[in-house]
């Protein structure tokens, strides 16, 4: 098991994405005509946009950070607190364009970090096709039309970390873990929404499968915890015997207590399984995707950070994404709910999370 510390820069708010690379843009952009007074002269200016904030920027924020002290970038990189976009979850899609026009159009950003699908999408919509956009933490690339099924590219400016049939990955991943028979699944009836809730590879398996999945489409735009509490009470009344934590806002333990949510669902036996699962599970769900490939992904994205800007000699090899989903398991949740977890199970889970240990230990399986 490992329990990661994470620690915080406010204005140097970064996040993760999905993983297999999708984009392009490998020249660094040419030195901007004038600088504002916060900047130092000789530093490259990075934006920072995001449609809200999210528990899983933070966490990746400063994996990005070390990975950029860590090739000798930070110190040519700087980041104003003017160029931090974040308008809120609530914010209309008319507001999100007008920020990513701005900097699309501010000559003083030679850089911007994208975070999420909504302010990619904004930002390809007024894109200037010269800005390098690092595109991070996008939950269905494909689905959201931000890059092609069979490529996995984007525009030439759009750098992205993409992984062909990630979440269908997972969802078989569960299924043959602990296999269940009515999964259910909650999400706002938008494009976006479902996205976060990657309900297309979820029916897509449910059919391959042969499990029934029950759908809650009534979520509120925020995605509140009073919302998800409503849902998860609806999809009790349908018999369901599991359930698939997305990326929701009421699942984000920065900002909100989904406890309470957690408890009712195992009080009435039903499996939770979490797309973000370290997190998650060691908050008490039965068991998640584990995301100890945090570190790998931040140096794929300072990697290319450095190369967009010139900041590393060209010949410098750069880190190539590999990924594997893997299982992370929460003991005392599965012993609550007195369930019997298969022993294959407890030898190939990456992370165990289990109060009676004594020790903190690490399970890793050479793949």
């Amino acid at each position: 098991m490992r329990i990661l510390a994470y620690c915080s820069f406010f204005f140097l708010c970064w996040g993760i994405c999905s993983p297999c690379l999708a984009a392009n843009s490998s020249s660094a952009p040419a030195a901007p005509t004038s600088q504002p007074s916060d900047v130092t002269p000789k530093a490259r200016n990075i934006a920072y946009f995001e449609a809200g904030p999210y528990w899983e920027f933070a966490i990746i924020q400063d994996h990005v950070v070390e990975a950029l002290g860590q090739r000798g970038i930070l110190d040519h990189l700087a980041f104003p607190e003017r160029l931090v976009i974040s308008p809120g979850w609530v914010a209309t899609e008319d507001v999100y364009r007008a920020e990513a026009r701005k900097l699309m159009n501010d000559p003083s950003v030679d850089l911007i970090i994208s975070m999420g699908t909504v302010a990619t999408q904004a930002l390809l919509a007024e894109n200037n096709g010269k800005t390098p956009i690092v595109s991070i933490d996008v939950a269905d690339p494909v689905g959201s039309g931000i890059v092609d099924a069979e490529t996995g590219k984007g525009p030439a400016n759009l750098t992205l970390y993409y992984i062909k049939d990630k979440w269908r990955k997972v969802f078989v991943l569960f299924y043959q873990a602990l296999p269940f028979k009515r999964l259910g699944i909650m999400y706002h009836d938008s494009p976006e929404g479902r996205s976060y809730s990657n309900l297309n590879e979820a029916r897509e398996v449910a059919r391959e499968y042969g499990f029934t999945l029950v759908e809650y489409a009534d979520l509120d735009k925020e995605e509140s915890v009073q919302s998800c509490a409503a849902g998860v009470n609806t999809l009790l009344k349908k018999d369901i015997d599991a359930f698939y934590i997305s990326a929701l806002n009421c699942f984000d333990w920065t900002h909100a207590n989904p406890k309470p949510i957690l408890d009712l669902l195992h009080e009435h036996g039903i499996w939770t399984f979490a797309r973000d699962g370290s997190v998650q599970v060691r908050h008490g769900a039965l068991m998640g995707l584990s995301t100890l490939d945090y570190i790998q992904l931040a140096e794929f994205y300072a990697d290319r950070i450095g190369h967009l800007l010139g900041l590393l000699p060209e010949d410098t090899p750069l880190v190539q994404g590999e990924y594997h989903p893997k299982i992370t398991l929460n003991l005392d949740t599965a012993e609550s709910m007195h369930l019997d977890v298969p022993r294959v199970l407890l030898i190939t889970a990456d992370e165990i999370f289990d109060s009676s240990l004594t020790a903190v230990r690490d399970v890793h399986m050479e793949k």
